[in-house]
């Protein structure tokens, strides 16, 4: 059941979590239905042999989140590059040339998260091209690097397939089948523009040699089970018990209002806009400190009230006493004269 399997995705959530490379980036998913049909179409190509997924949707649809998550439901390890203003096509090499290394020396079945965010130059497409269709980048490894390749996987191949002869060639096809069993390649790509179209008739090997998943719009139970989480964590002044959930639907409802409004935008217009996860996430973190600012604000304001009301119920204890005082020197005043 949906029930059972949330609440098995959850430890493998907690076991993500707890692992030291997470450190910062941790997962805090919401596994609405749609989701975990996501999540285990991930996990079924990446369980394949040679298997690899291009995951086609907007930005913010949980791509490389599910992809994470799959990956270590599959004892998979993750690497993805980290680009900076000056990563050019030599760093990429050098990453490539790590992962190979990683799949194929050290034998660490790898997924290889690539977002079109990591593009920096077309070149990187044509490079994971080459990886999906042959599995080999011509003239990857230099000559330095490939004899310190050669000298690391010789004894294992020795090891491995008794009977061979141990040439250059034997041993470096080895590495290279070694590489295509371990690697796993997720792309994560946006459908937005014609960018998207241009690269499948370039580079075929990104589309054909990939399984696709498509992640469309959220369902409408997804945007009630994300907005209900993040509800849960602020704490909302309420008399009614049910606020939280009336404010879920109502979050669902306007996501889902904009997501019609931007369809009647393009039929009038013939101009797209988008209305992703990513700007549902940040209506909602806009709720929560435009709330927790005007709470301040009230709470301010309700403060010094109750502090003026306080001053003046203490003025009214001192007139009090002052009256009686007044009253019993006007008696004094009274025998004096």
């Amino acid at each position: 059941t949906f029930e059972a399997l949330n609440a098995r995705c959850q430890e493998f959530m907690k076991e993500h979590n707890a692992k030291p490379s997470t450190k910062g980036k941790k997962l805090e998913l919401v596994l609405f239905d749609d989701a975990m049909n996501h999540l285990c179409r991930i996990a079924r190509i990446l369980g394949m042999q040679r298997g690899h997924a291009l995951l086609v949707g907007v930005g913010g649809s949980g791509k490389q989140s599910l992809t994470k998550l799959a990956s270590t439901i599959l004892g998979f390890e993750i690497f993805q590059i980290t680009p900076g203003r000056a990563y050019s096509t030599n760093d990429f090499l050098a990453d490539l040339r790590e992962l190979y290394k990683k799949a194929g020396v050290h034998n660490k079945a790898t997924t290889f998260i690539f977002t079109d965010n990591e593009v920096k130059e077309e070149s990187f497409l044509e490079f994971i091209n080459n990886i999906l269709t042959t599995g080999e980048i011509a003239n990857l490894f230099s000559r330095d690097n490939y004899e310190a390749l050669m000298g690391d996987m010789r004894p294992i191949f020795i090891k491995e397939c008794k009977g061979q002869v141990d040439t250059d060639e034997n041993v470096w096809n080895y590495f290279i089948d070694r590489v295509k069993f371990n690697l796993h390649i997720v792309l994560c790509f946006s459908p937005v523009g014609e960018q998207f179209r241009t690269r499948n008739l370039k580079f075929p090997g990104l589309f054909n040699c990939c399984t696709i998943d498509w992640f469309t719009h959220w369902p409408h139970q997804g945007l009630v089970s994300v907005a209900s989480n993040f509800i849960s964590q602020i704490q909302i002044e309420s008399q009614t018990a049910d606020l939280k959930e009336r404010l879920a639907e109502c979050f669902a409802d306007v996501h889902e209002c904009v997501h019609e409004g931007t369809e009647e935008y393009f039929s009038r217009f013939r101009r797209r806009t988008y209305v992703t996860p990513k700007s549902y996430l940040s209506f909602l973190s806009s709720f929560k400190q435009l709330y927790i600012s005007q709470l301040t604000k009230i709470q301010g304001d309700a403060g010094r009230m109750k502090e003026g009301l306080e001053k003046i119920r203490e003025a009214k204890d001192q007139v009090a006493v002052m009256k009686g005082a007044l009253v019993e020197q006007e008696n004094q005043l009274h025998v004096a004269q």
